[in-house]
C-alpha cells in the first residue's frame, strides 16, 4: 500500500503529519510524493483563517477529482472544528481532528474495507499530551520536535484554542528520547514547535528549562532553535539561564500583532506595546545583537490610521531582524469576527504593504551589521546559482561553496536581495 501526505498550515502540522506517515511506514505503507498515484492520501488542514478552510476543501475536491478510487483521511484543525461537513465532502473516507492521530493505522485500515469513520471527538476537556514521534528531521540538516500541545491564551482573534483544546506538556524524557534519535540520524539542529510553546510546563507537565539544559547535553546536536514564545516568558533571570546553553541560536520570535495599545487590548494580547519594548531589551541585555523576529497583523478591527502609525514607528524603534505580516483576516467563532470598526480589505492589504516594505529595511540593516565578520552556517540545499545555501545561528540566509550538510565558518561578503554572500 502506498501513502502520500499533505500538509497546509504550521509547523506542529508538518511535524503532525510526518509521525502519522511514519506510523503507517512501521506497518508497511510506502510513502510516495504527494503527486503520484497512491492508496491512501492524508490531507492534514488549517482552518486559522477563511482563506485556509477554502484552501483545505478545495485540496481534498481535487485530490478526489484526481484519484477517485483512493482512501482520502482528513485530518488537524479544519477536521476537528467541522467534522461533520468534512465527512460530507465527497471522496473522504475517514476524518480524525487534532487527537486520535496516534491511532492513524487503524483508522486508515478501517476506511481501506470500505467503512467510512469520523474520529473527531470534543478536544475541550482533554489533559493529556498525544505522544506521537518522529525519526527524521525532513530535511536534510533541520529536526522539528513538538513539546506542547494546545493554547490557554484565547486571543480575540484566534480559533486555535478551540481546535488544538488546553495546553498539554510533553514529557521531557520523551522529547531527549526524540533529540537522541535525531542526532543519531545527523540532524544538526533542531527547532522546538508547539502551539504555544511558552505555555511548556504550565500543566505540570514538566519544566522548560530543564528540558533546554537537557537538550544541551545531546551528543550530536549542534543547534537548538525555539519556535515562537510570547513575551511574559522574556524575564531577566529565564534569559540569564538560557544564555548559558552554549547551543541555544540567538535568535527569538516574539509575535507583537499591533504597536498599539488600543488596538493589543481588544485582541486581548495581555501586554502593551511599552512592556513588550521591555522584554526585547532583556534580551538584547543577555545575547549580543540577537535576531529578534515578529507577526504583526494589519486592519485588525478598529485600528485607526494613528494606531497603524504606532505600529510601524514601533517596529522601526525595536529594529526587527524580520517582520511576518498579515492583513487582518475574519475567523468565524472568535470575538473579533464581531467587532466594530471592521477595516476595508483593500486598506488592511495597503497598510500590509507598507509595513512588508519597512520590514525589509529592517532585515537588510540587521544583516548588514555581520557583513566582514565570520559565521558558522549549516548548509542545507543546492541554489540556483551552483552555490550551497543556508542559515547562522541568527537565521541570516548565506549562499557560498560549501558541502551539502556541512556546518562551516564562512566570511560574509555581500548582501543582495535577502541574502549574504560568503567568501
Amino acid at each position: 500500500m502506498k501513502v502520500a501526505a499533505y500538509t497546509l498550515g504550521c509547523k506542529v502540522n508538518q511535524y503532525d503529519t510526518n509521525a502519522m506517515v511514519e506510523m503507517l511506514e512501521k506497518e508497511g505503507f510506502i510513502r510516495v510524493s504527494f503527486h503520484e498515484a497512491a492508496d491512501v492520501y492524508l490531507i492534514n488542514t488549517c482552518t486559522v483563517t477563511n482563506m485556509a478552510d477554502k484552501k483545505s476543501r478545495n485540496m481534498i475536491r481535487r485530490l478526489h477529482h484526481q484519484h477517485p478510487q483512493a482512501v482520502i483521511c482528513v485530518c488537524g484543525c479544519l477536521a476537528q472544528r467541522d467534522s461533520e461537513k468534512v465527512m460530507e465532502i465527497e471522496g473522504v473516507g475517514a476524518v480524525i481532528g487534532t487527537e486520535n492521530r496516534s491511532r492513524i493505522v487503524e483508522i486508515v485500515n478501517e476506511a481501506l474495507l470500505g467503512r467510512r469513520v469520523n474520529w473527531a471527538r470534543d478536544i475541550s476537556g482533554t489533559d493529556e499530551f498525544e505522544e506521537m514521534t518522529v525519526s527524521s528531521g525532513g530535511e536534510l540538516t533541520r529536526g522539528y520536535i513538538k513539546i506542547q500541545e494546545g493554547c490557554n491564551n484565547f486571543c480575540s482573534y484566534c480559533i486555535i484554542p478551540y481546535v488544538r483544546g488546553r495546553v498539554r506538556s510533553r514529557a521531557e524524557e520523551s522529547i531527549l528520547a526524540e533529540a537522541r534519535k535525531l542526532a543519531q540520524n545527523h540532524i544538526r539542529e533542531i527547532v522546538l514547535t508547539g502551539i504555544h510553546i511558552s505555555s511548556y510546563g504550565q500543566d505540570g507537565g514538566g519544566e522548560l528549562l530543564s528540558m533546554l539544559r537537557g537538550l544541551n547535553e545531546v551528543e550530536g546536536l549542534e543547534r537548538i532553535r525555539l519556535g515562537s514564545l510570547e513575551p511574559h516568558i522574556l524575564e531577566p533571570g529565564f534569559l540569564r539561564e538560557l544564555a548559558a546553553l552554549e547551543k541555544i541560536c540567538p535568535h527569538f520570535h516574539v509575535s507583537l500583532q499591533s504597536g498599539s495599545d488600543d488596538v493589543l487590548r481588544r485582541m486581548n494580547r495581555k501586554y502593551t506595546s511599552g512592556q513588550f519594548a521591555g522584554y526585547l531589551e532583556n534580551i538584547r541585555s543577555e545575547f549580543n545583537l540577537p535576531a529578534i523576529t515578529t507577526d504583526i497583523i494589519t486592519g485588525f478591527p478598529g485600528e485607526t490610521d494613528e494606531a497603524f502609525r504606532q505600529t510601524c514607528d514601533f517596529a522601526r524603534e525595536q529594529r526587527f531582524s524580520r517582520i511576518h505580516v498579515f492583513p487582518y483576516s475574519e475567523r468565524e467563532g472568535t470575538p473579533a469576527a464581531s467587532m466594530k470598526g471592521s477595516v476595508p480589505v483593500k486598506v488592511r492589504r495597503e497598510r500590509a504593504n507598507i509595513l512588508i516594505d519597512i520590514a525589509r529595511e529592517l532585515e537588510q540593516a540587521f544583516a548588514m551589521q555581520f557583513i566582514g565578520t565570520r559565521q558558522d552556517v549549516l548548509f542545507e540545499q543546492k541554489t540556483g546559482d551552483g552555490l550551497m545555501e543556508g542559515y547562522t545561528d541568527r537565521y541570516l540566509r548565506v549562499h557560498a561553496c560549501a558541502q551539502e550538510g556541512a556546518l562551516k565558518n564562512v566570511l560574509l561578503g555581500e548582501y543582495k536581495n535577502g541574502i549574504l554572500y560568503a567568501k
